[in-house]
């Protein structure tokens, strides 16, 4: 499902067109864009010229007013320079306001047009970026951080980082903690991708999931550190018990 975008700017002569021709054909799959004007002129045009030498279709531009979408909903409303900011204060209508400054190309040379294009453009690719959701195949960082806020997840990953390989009674004896609530934290850890499990008999051994992306790894690296001394605690308290389970196939 596509989001919408509103563009903002005093005149919707250049800056908002632009961004909005930029957004219907190049972001297409994600956005469907409109723009507007706080006090409306004629599209400029430089804006139309520029527009055409770099591919974009210019058939469906015209400069429009503000009241012309207050009775519809935006994902996001971006302003595009500070006088209509300050003119249009807070769109209600949206999900969220932005806030780009952008120089205005009409009141400089025409060359500048081009500028302002490639400007937005840049701009346009790092928002599509950061507002992009993770892709299904990627592990997405919002779990790893998640699973980790909580203290016995934390130890019992840390833990299978550390050992490599353990099952839920040696998880037990090493971080103290009960069967059940080892259990439920263990079921939350596989459900997540997180961790896996193989079984050997009436044993299920546990381990990091091998298929975690490599700044997963590097992270879960980096946080054993900081556990350390509860890690070589929890490693000292495992390796007292002789009768530890056989991993042998």
């Amino acid at each position: 499902m596509t989001q919408k975008i509103l563009f903002i700017c005093r005149g919707n002569s250049a800056r908002s067109q632009l961004a909005e021709a930029i957004i219907n054909r190049d972001y297409s799959a994600q956005y469907h864009a409109v723009s507007a004007g706080s006090h409306p002129n004629k599209v400029d045009p430089r804006t139309l010229e520029t527009l055409s030498r770099h591919g974009y279709s210019t058939d469906n531009l015209r400069s429009k007013a503000i009241t012309e979408f207050a009775a519809e909903q935006f994902d996001y409303v971006i302003t595009l320079c500070s006088a209509a900011n300050q003119e249009c204060g807070v769109f209600e209508n949206t999900e969220e306001s932005l806030f780009w400054d952008l120089p205005a190309p009409s009141t400089q040379d025409g060359a500048l047009f081009e500028g302002a294009l490639s400007d937005l453009q840049k701009r346009i690719s790092l928002f599509s970026m950061v507002h992009a959701a993770p892709q299904e195949s990627h592990f997405d960082p919002q779990v790893l951080h998640k699973c980790l806020s909580d203290q016995t997840r934390l130890m019992i990953t840390m833990a299978l980082y550390s050992e490599i390989e353990l099952s839920v009674g040696e998880l037990c004896d090493a971080l103290q903690e009960s069967q059940p609530k080892i259990s439920r934290a263990l079921a939350v850890l596989r459900n997540c991708g997180i961790v896996v499990d193989r079984r050997k008999g009436q044993w299920a051994f546990y381990s990091i999931s091998p298929s975690l992306p490599q700044w997963a790894t590097e992270t879960l690296k980096q946080t054993l550190i900081s556990v350390a001394p509860q890690i070589k605690a929890a490693s000292q308290l495992l390796h007292q018990h002789t009768h530890r389970p056989s991993r042998h196939v």
